[in-house]
């Protein structure tokens, strides 16, 4: 029971909070109507349902202070109206809209006029600086400013007040509220007459006073634009403003709104309705007529658009009206066809009551068609890769192009349109290529000898013909000439882009062959060109050219002969003669011709040699840079010449850096070899370092042998880039690797291996003591050896050396840890056998 009374309880407050709720808004709707006329207003229920009510929070209502330095007539109305409109329309316009509003942001930009109210130069503020309109009615808030002048001085600047009077002194209250300036006008002077007679004539006397009466500074009024706008809202305006004004600080219709059909009301009578396209077309807008307090402007939702896309001057979407035609549209508001335009046939896709259909558009039905809300015409785009009385000549003619059949209906004719052929066309055959009816295309060939000749009658051209006129020049092969060798090639020489391989296109030609570093140059064959003339081509010979052995090799021709039992084993024929060296055309030139495709071999001079040079570098009387004499010079000689060895030289740490130089080919081939050894191999671990082209390595040489035997073996033969060190003597022994503390320490004469290896700290427990080396001053290495495979015998230590203990690989350390516990164990049974032996004889 008691839950039963809580619940009804509920249900009473749940109701009466609601219906309180719903009596609130009633009332509001109620006083808000009443007070925007302050009169009942007679609005029949359709227009209530329409009518939108402004929102509290899209109000701007703002004043301004009076300002002693502007125009006697000031306005009241904020300054900051404008600014504060466009903030909130920036606010609507420029928020971040989901994906799901793209689409229809795309569709608002297309709206005819949508972005006249968004754009900032164009701002429809209302001017000031014009004269007081005749039929300016007068209200609270406004200001008149009276000059008298003539025989009596006064001036008064006098407010309206919210009762309508003006106060002037010694005259009293003057009601003006209500009227227009004009009649105000009549009814001050009137009053003012009696006071300052001179204002009137008398007897027969004209005035001698005047009273000029005009509007200082204005009201400001309210006016509320409702619908379909951006910001719908009560807005505080100059009363000079205009509907434009006030749709502007709204930001205009949004995209529901409509353009054409905006109404104004005023005491509940509609006293005007704006069309915007007049504004947007014709630039005139009759019915902007000036706002009174209390206005309301009234934007409602379109009734019909269609889209007009393609070509068009102005593709858009428009809003129409019952009575115009898509003619109207297209030429008034689309600004009519661009040039491009296909006019014949329009598509119009309209929406039906299930789907859509497609209604085929002729030109000549464009002023009787009405189009419907949500279609969309298209104007297609003529087609231009068509020409419907073209031909096409292309080929050895001095003006190739596209004609006029109707100009140059037959072959002849079209070829005299293009100036005629080039020298080198070949008129034995002339192709043109035709269209049939089935859409398959045919090649016609034409002798135009026989047509010139009266042989064969001239071709008639149809539409669409391509017809080619082969150049002789093309239809043969290119001939070419190549030169290798000893010669300054030109950077900028005639090269062709191919170079033509051996018969079964597998053969490596010499450009082709890294290690070649002879210049290649393949030229263009000119017929009666001889050697000289290919060399003057290819900019000349070196120096090192040797004149007296040119060498010709000449292709295997045999044109004609294609009988099999004629196959040889020939492949070409070589030719061996001399040219003079200076190119001269005299009588020891050569006559010898070159033939397409002849390869030209010149060969270097044997006895020419370019000069060759090695470096001494440390402990020598003049080290430096020593050019070679002779092919066979060696070490002893170099140093002789370079004054001999000083007393700080250590000639046992002597060392010789050469530098090797491979092909690409031959370091890619040992990189892959030592990748498949590394792959390979499972027992040992192998180091791959990369193979370089070109790479420097110190090779160990016996310098004091070398001197002591010269031409012995210790004396080595020099080569190009060699650089000899020679260092002092040094005083130091350097170890690392496996030892406690690797380290360098002072040589000492004839201490042994082991020595050194102590003032490290000795062997650690992963040393590979049997693979322990020395690697001394001059760059040779030596290794620890075995004797009798128990004992190492370690290498000797010279000044200068670096001892290197390496670390024992994982089998190896197992196996050693491995022998290091057999052994434990065997010498604990001998041990433990000694002691039973001597137990037993005590016994």
């Amino acid at each position: 029971m008691q839950a039963n009374d809580c619940s009804n309880k509920v249900g009473t407050r749940f109701i009466s909070s609601h219906l309180n709720k719903f009596i609130v808004s009633a009332l509001f709707l109620c006083l808000t109507f009443l007070s925007n006329s302050g009169n009942a207003q007679n609005f029949t229920l359709g227009d209530l349902q329409n009518l939108a009510l402004p929102m509290q929070g899209s109000k701007i209502s703002t004043s301004s202070a009076k300002s002693p330095n502007v125009d006697p007539r000031k306005v009241n109305a904020a300054a900051n109206a404008k600014s504060s409109s466009d903030s909130l329309k920036a606010k609507a316009t420029g928020s971040v809209v989901s994906a799901a509003d793209s689409a229809s942001a795309a569709y608002k930009k297309k709206i005819f006029g949508i972005n006249m109210f968004n754009n900032p130069n164009i701002t429809f503020e209302s001017s000031l600086n014009i004269p007081t309109p005749k039929n300016y009615i007068l209200g609270a808030g406004d200001e008149l400013v009276i000059d008298i002048n003539g025989y009596s001085e006064e001036h008064y600047t006098l407010p309206i007040t919210p009762e309508g009077y003006v106060k002037i002194a010694k005259v009293g209250n003057v009601f003006v509220s209500g009227i227009s300036i004009e009649e105000a006008k009549k009814r001050i002077i009137d009053r003012l007459s009696k006071i300052y007679v001179g204002l009137r004539p008398y007897g027969g006397a004209p005035a001698n006073t005047t009273a000029t009466i005009s509007l200082g500074s204005i009201k400001t009024i309210r006016v509320s634009v409702l619908g379909d706008v951006v910001a719908p809202g009560t807005y505080s305006i100059s009363s000079l403003s205009r509907v434009m004004n006030a749709l502007y600080l709204s930001g205009g219709p949004n995209e529901n709104g409509t353009f054409r059909e905006i109404r104004v009301i005023r005491d509940r009578k509609l006293i005007a309705q704006l069309d915007l396209y007049d504004l947007l077309t014709t630039g005139n807008l009759r019915q902007n007529v000036g706002l009174h307090d209390q206005d309301i402007i009234q934007v409602g939702a379109y009734k019909s658009r269609v889209e007009i896309i393609g070509e068009v001057k102005k593709p858009a979407v428009f809003e129409t009206l019952a009575n115009e035609s898509l003619e109207k549209i297209i030429n008034e508001y689309a600004n009519g066809f661009t040039p491009m335009a296909y006019k014949s046939v329009l598509k119009v896709q309209r929406i039906t009551e299930r789907d859509s259909k497609l209604i085929d558009l002729s030109n000549d039905l464009l002023s009787s068609f009405y189009p419907k809300a949500g279609d969309v015409i298209t104007v297609e785009k003529v087609l231009m890769n068509r020409i419907e009385n073209a031909v096409t000549l292309e080929g050895a003619v001095f003006r190739p192009g596209k004609f006029s059949i109707n100009d140059s209906p037959t072959l002849t004719k079209l070829i005299k349109r293009a100036d005629n052929f080039k020298e080198d066309a070949f008129l034995g055959r002339i192709s043109i290529v035709r269209l049939r009816d089935n859409l398959t295309k045919e090649n016609i060939s034409v002798n135009y000898n026989d047509i010139l000749s009266g042989k064969s009658p001239d071709i008639a051209l149809h539409r669409e013909d391509i017809v080619t006129v082969y150049s002789v020049v093309e239809l043969m092969e290119k001939y070419t000439v190549r030169i290798q060798g000893e010669i300054n090639l030109k950077e900028d020489a005639p090269l062709t882009s191919a170079i033509e391989k051996g018969s079964t296109a597998v053969s490596e030609t010499p450009s082709e062959n890294p290690n070649n570093d002879s210049p290649i140059g393949t030229f263009p064959f000119l017929h009666n060109m001889t050697v000289e003339d290919l060399v003057e081509k290819a900019g000349g010979l070196k120096e090192s050219a040797a004149t007296g052995r040119i060498e010709v090799i000449r292709r295997k021709k045999n044109i004609g002969k294609d009988d099999p039992a004629q196959i040889t084993s020939t492949i070409g024929e070589r030719f061996n003669f001399a040219i003079n060296s200076n190119l001269s055309i005299d009588p020891s030139a050569s006559k010898f011709i070159l033939e397409p495709f002849d390869e030209v071999f010149v060969r270097s001079s044997p006895n020419y040699e370019k000069q060759q040079f090695i470096s001494i570098e440390g402990q020598v009387t003049f080290p430096g840079v020593y050019g070679l004499e002779r092919k066979n010079e060696r070490i002893s000689e170099v140093i002789t010449r370079a004054g001999g060895l000083n007393a700080q030289a250590y000639p046992k740490g002597a060392t010789l850096v050469r530098k090797f130089k491979i092909s690409k080919q031959e370091a890619d081939r040992k990189s892959e070899q030592m990748s498949e050894l590394s792959d390979n191999t499972t027992e040992a671990s192998v180091k791959v370092k990369s193979v370089k082209e070109e790479t420097s390595e110190s090779i160990g040489i016996d310098l004091v042998k070398a001197l002591e035997d010269p031409s012995s073996s210790a004396d080595m033969l020099l080569q190009d880039g060699d650089i000899i060190k020679i260092p002092k003597e040094p005083q130091t022994v350097r170890m690392q690797g496996e030892v406690l503390y690797p380290t360098s320490t002072r040589y000492v004469e004839s201490l042994p291996f082991k020595h050194y290896i102590s003032e490290a700290g000795g062997f650690t427990e992963l040393s590979s003591r049997k693979r322990s080396y020395i690697i001394y001053a001059n760059g040779s290495v030596d290794r620890t050896r075995k004797f009798l495979g128990l004992i190492n015998i370690y290498p000797k230590v010279q000044p200068g050396s670096e001892i290197v203990v390496p670390s024992l690989n994982v089998r190896q350390g197992a196996s050693q840890q491995a022998l290091q516990t057999i052994q434990t164990l065997t010498m604990g049974l001998t041990s433990v056998a000694t002691l039973f032996a001597l137990i037993r004889t005590f016994k």
